[in-house]
């Protein structure tokens, strides 16, 4: 069974989970030099900074998306009635966004790495 986040990202193909599951923190530094170019994590000083454990390590998640899933006691927005709800909407509007500007600056190889984890959640 795929590790998900709370959102359906799938964190086992995620570039900034399994950096830091691997502790090569070379292969972090690469994963911040690409998200600074989309303008993810721009105001971080430290590539360690951009560490990730999964969503449960979260005390608090920026998209509020973790504590709607506990509040409902699901595992993850796919289980939920309400899916799509307006938030996850507006988060699918927004990587959209974001995957316009990785398109445009990364090569083709780096594009994928970025587009797998986070695009099955996206409904069509």
């Amino acid at each position: 069974m795929l590790k998900m986040g709370c959102c359906g990202d799938v964190c086992e193909i995620c570039p900034r989970y399994t950096a830091t599951q691997s502790g090569e923190e070379k292969q972090l530094k690469e994963v911040a030099k690409l998200w600074k170019i989309v303008g993810w994590w721009g105001d971080k000083e430290s590539p360690k900074e951009l560490t990730c454990h999964g969503c449960e390590s979260l005390e608090i998640c920026e998209l509020d998306i973790r504590e709607c899933v506990l509040e409902k006691n699901i595992k993850n927005c796919g289980q939920c009635p309400e899916y799509p709800c307006a938030r996850l909407l507006a988060i699918f509007e927004n990587n959209e966004k974001e995957a316009g500007i990785c398109k445009s600056q990364f090569s083709a190889k780096d594009y994928q790495i970025f587009k797998k984890p986070f695009s099955p959640k996206r409904i069509d």
